[in-house]
């Protein structure tokens, strides 16, 4: 690996944090006694909480590391298990990235979108069974897809009663295929409304990425 990729994965000032926690973690029952997988998942986590590689897709990561996306999946759903996310609402910041790029198949009337981060989809499939709906996931596991009475009732449940409540009549003037409205507009509008849930600067850098969205 080149430092080029080094610094990809993982930016010059995060690596005393990383040396620090890894050492710690490495050490806590003895130098040693930490198995290779162990290990491996240790740094996996690492790499995901201080670096950058919880922002890559599978087959990026799978570049970077030189290893195949079955890997990538199975550190990613493992390390998750292990070491709980650090990140304040990670699935629903996960979820609410993956609406942004979502499709809509107006034929069927589905709402599609793509969760490659098997923590986060096995979480939203537990989250949707409470609410009375599994998505289908029949063609592609990666591939969601969801009535729009389901996003939007997964939408009240993750962020908050109500919050989705005033987009149904969009989504009625969309299956009614009104002129007026595009999906991209339901869209921009479902995602920044359920982010201002959350805390941090998510709402901005939706809107950021919103604005560079050619659809």
């Amino acid at each position: 690996m080149t430092p080029e990729e080094i610094e990809t994965l993982l930016a010059h000032d995060s690596r005393a944090d990383f040396a620090t926690r890894f050492l710690e973690e490495y050490l806590r029952d003895g130098f040693g006694a930490t198995s290779k997988r162990s290990t491996e998942l240790l740094i996996f986590h690492l790499l995901e909480d201080l670096g950058s590689l919880s922002d890559e897709d599978n087959n990026n990561a799978s570049h970077l590391l030189q290893i195949t996306e079955t890997r990538v999946k199975g550190y990613r759903y493992e390390s998750k298990l292990r070491y709980a996310p650090s990140e304040d609402k990670y699935v629903e910041r996960r979820i609410i990235w993956a609406l942004a790029r979502s499709d809509f198949d107006a034929n069927n009337q589905r709402i599609k979108f793509i969760v490659e981060d098997p923590y986060v989809r096995k979480t939203l499939n537990a989250q949707s069974k409470r609410i009375g709906g599994v998505p289908d996931t029949s063609f592609n596991t990666e591939i969601v897809t969801l009535r729009s009475e389901q996003l939007l009732a997964l939408i009240n449940h993750l962020f908050g009663e109500g919050t989705a409540d005033h987009f149904k009549k969009d989504f009625d003037k969309l299956i009614a295929k009104d002129s007026k409205i595009t999906f991209a507009d339901v869209r921009k509008k479902i995602v920044l409304g359920a982010a201002g849930a959350l805390s941090g600067g998510i709402v901005k850098s939706l809107k950021t990425f919103f604005a560079g969205d050619p659809t």
